[in-house]
């Protein structure tokens, strides 16, 4: 059965009520999800705050407020005492700043506590290494791994800290909680024992025990930072959607106001003033044309792949371009009304809406990290009170177990899993354009497709000539070819292109030539007149139809001698080569297909039967293709969408993975999870098999992670004790380490050879 979508209904945005205003800006220097989960725990308990979004991908928070009750100046301050930098769309540029900086700051910081922690590792082990030319008293080394470690504890690692005090303020643990735990205890317990030996303090309960564990603390830092950063670069690269989206709007627009002409800036446009464009201008607002005509490429803003000649009366859109002509239209939607800022304000509400993917090990921190004080509480109790043992090495266990709980394998399973995968991806022209469309592309059950430059080429071709009325083809051609070499339309020079290809190199003798925009084109031509247009065009001028039957889904331009019907002229863009054997293979995958086209019915029908797609949607403009995603995620419905235009950005932005052709234009890349830079569909398949094979690698870390964790910290508990099995600190380090190294690189490592063809 054959389902058309024509999605002609208004979108419904939630706005703020009466009395309250809708503050969104940019929060710099979230490293978790629970940074965001905090912020918006933090925001909904202030008076005057009705509800809080904060999107950790984007790094957009928007808050609805009542302004009698509180300022925007004091929301920012709040969000600033948790330490978080703030900026709204009035100061974009400071923002980019601001997140270059921080992400220096953060190489800067990984370099800094991978050299520290080397040294200090180093220092810790001299008398193993047995190095000669090294010398130092041991009060002086323990002072060097005292400042060292301080430098990489409380500046390096200067956010978990922040992060933590952020995770209690707001009385939620997670993965930051751990971190600090973990080097901090070891940092304060390597502190007491060397303040104990440098000073000389005759400490009883650090008398027996003079070994510290500052490389500890110092190493856990370092991996954690790792892979912050490794998440962090991932997350960079999505937020300039927004902002070149912006880029597109006309800075400055050329007016007629009070039959004055004027250039004004696009904001300060109103309605009804006159707006003059000219060859090459970007349309600014939507209106209708009242003077002058033109060729306006719409693919951008419609999906349309025809350019489009406008006349009197016709209807113009911003972010449209004039390619030829010149055009006065009246300003009947401007500022926040035009199609263009609509699409800009979906694009940022689709991106804010998109499922928050709560991370596995933050889910689980919430209850692994209180349960872990406990055991180590408990650790020193036993130890202390019920089995007598001395102060310092109770208290030695209880660090071993903060110690070996101490998530850097939970901390790096997911983000050396994903640049493993990402690497494979980019491997096979695939971008991952951020670490959320990775997770969310092997859960996507309908996928989307848009018609034009996706499904097809989206070049303009003559795919073939039918002749009437006892013409030959050659005689066809060369009549068109008279004709329509006097023409700059986009379909005129295809028309020029297919003759010269079919070997048609003379021409007639053209008079009386007449064009009318949108229509078609008529002249003598060897003293016959020749009209080439559409079917209307040809109506208008007295052609009848009754004596031919050729079906009209074919894009046709009619060719008329003298009154009479002489051959069709089948212009279209063809369908890609592999378009059909990926169509195909998705459906063996259980993933059902919808195709969205801004195109006419029947070029979106054609292509829907020779593809076996179902369901599919045609004349769909921007807004509507969103509204379409958005209806299928109502169902329940895991949506894919792939596209490659400025008209796809908000269904891109909208879909739980959003899929852009590399060939496309630069915002859909932008708003887009997945890019396909070769411009190969079967490289869809590929991403959806790399996205499968990296979910199950990250799960198995996990698993792997919390399963040596189980086994780990009993332990170091001292549990195993009376066999004689005893963890300390060091080993407890190097344990971990070690599972780091098998439990994540190892076995991370399998995604750079595992099979990924469809």
């Amino acid at each position: 059965m054959q389902n058309s979508t024509n999605a002609s209904e208004k979108i419904s945005v939630n706005k703020p009520l009466a009395n309250e205003e809708l503050y969104e800006f940019d929060v710099i220097g979230m490293n978790c999800s629970g940074c965001a989960q905090s912020i918006k725990s933090y925001l909904e308990k202030t008076k005057g705050v009705n509800s809080v979004e904060v999107n950790f991908t984007s790094e957009i928070c928007g808050v609805t407020y009542r302004p009698a009750q509180i300022s925007r100046s004091e929301i920012k301050k709040h969000v600033e005492s948790l330490g978080f930098g703030v900026s709204s769309d009035d100061d974009e540029y400071e923002t980019d700043i601001k997140r270059k900086k921080s992400l220096n700051l953060l190489r800067l910081k990984i370099y800094v506590s991978a050299i520290l922690s080397l040294i200090i590792m180093f220092l810790s082990m001299k008398d193993h290494f047995n190095i000669p030319f090294i010398h130092l008293p041991e009060k002086a080394v323990l002072i060097i791994l005292f400042a060292l470690t301080s430098v990489v504890i409380f500046w390096c690692g200067e956010k978990f800290i922040r992060g933590t005090y952020n995770s209690l303020k707001s009385r939620k643990f997670d993965m930051n909680t751990l971190i600090s735990l973990g080097s901090l205890s070891s940092f304060f317990y390597s502190t007491a024992i060397a303040a104990n030996t440098v000073f000389d303090l005759k400490i009883e309960a650090f008398n027996s025990n003079k070994e510290v564990y500052f490389e500890t603390a110092a190493m856990i830092v370092t991996f954690i930072l790792i892979g912050n950063y490794l998440e962090t670069v991932l997350k960079t690269k999505t937020q300039s959607s927004v902002k070149k989206l912006k880029d597109l709007q006309a800075k400055v627009v050329n007016i007629i106001r009070d039959g004055n002409e004027l250039f004004v800036p696009f904001k300060k446009v109103k309605l009804t003033d006159i707006v003059i464009v000219k060859t090459g201008d970007k349309i600014p607002v939507d209106g209708p044309l009242i003077e002058g005509f033109g060729v306006v490429d719409e693919s951008a803003m419609t999906g349309e792949s025809l350019p489009i000649e406008k006349s009197i009366g016709d209807f113009l859109i911003s972010g449209t371009v004039l390619k030829n002509g010149f055009l006065k239209m009246t300003a009947e939607k401007v500022g926040d009304d035009t199609m263009l800022s609509r699409i800009i304000a979906l694009v940022k509400d689709a991106s804010a809406q998109k499922p928050k993917i709560q991370k596995l090990a933050d889910k689980i921190s919430a209850v692994f990290v209180p349960v872990v004080i406990l055991i180590s509480i408990v650790t020193f109790a036993v130890w202390y009170f019920a089995l007598n043992t001395p102060f310092d090495k109770s208290l030695l266990f209880a660090v071993s177990v903060l110690i070996i709980a101490c998530p850097c394998a939970l901390g790096l399973a997911s983000p050396i899993a994903i640049v493993l995968g990402v690497g494979r991806a980019a491997e096979n022209g695939i971008l991952f354009n951020n670490i959320d469309g990775i997770e969310n592309l092997m859960k996507v059950n309908t996928m989307c497709f848009d018609k034009t430059g996706t499904l097809t080429t989206g070049v303009i071709n003559v795919k073939n000539v039918y002749v009437f009325n006892g013409y030959t083809r050659d005689q066809i051609l060369k009549m068109i070819y008279s004709l329509e070499k006097h023409s700059s339309h986009p379909i005129a020079k295809s028309i020029v292109k297919y003759s010269l290809d079919n070997n048609i190199t003379s021409s007639f003798e053209v008079k009386d030539f007449i064009t009318e925009t949108g229509l078609g084109v008529s002249a003598l031509v060897n003293d016959k007149r020749v009209t080439v247009g559409n079917e209307e065009f040809l109506k208008k001028n007295n052609v009848s139809f009754s004596n031919i039957i050729f079906e009209a889904s074919k894009s046709n331009l009619f060719v008329a001698i003298n009154g009479e019907i002489s051959g069709v002229v089948e212009i279209d863009d063809e369908l890609k080569e592999n378009a059909a054997s990926v169509i195909k293979k998705l459906k063996k995958k259980g993933i059902d297909i919808f195709m969205i086209s801004g195109d006419n019915d029947s070029a979106a029908r054609r292509v829907a039967i020779e593809l076996e797609i179902e369901d599919y949607s045609s004349r769909t403009l921007p807004d509507e293709k969103e509204k379409i995603v958005t209806a299928l995620q109502s169902k329940s419905r895991n949506v894919g969408m792939v596209g490659d235009g400025i008209n796809d950005a908000p269904s891109l932005a909208k879909a739980n993975v959003g899929i852009a052709v590399g060939t496309g234009q630069d915002i859909a890349i932008d708003s887009a999870d997945v890019i396909l830079v070769k411009d190969d569909l079967n490289n869809l398949l590929k991403a959806i098999n790399i996205s499968k094979k990296t979910v199950t690698v990250i799960k198995e870390n996990f698993f792997w992670a919390f399963f040596y964790n189980a086994l780990a910290i009993p332990i170091a508990a001292g549990v195993f004790v009376p066999f004689g099995i005893v963890i300390g600190p060091v080993m407890a380090a190097m344990l971990m380490a070690f599972s780091d190294v098998v439990t994540v690189l190892g076995n991370s490592l399998r995604l750079k050879y595992v099979k990924i063809d469809g």
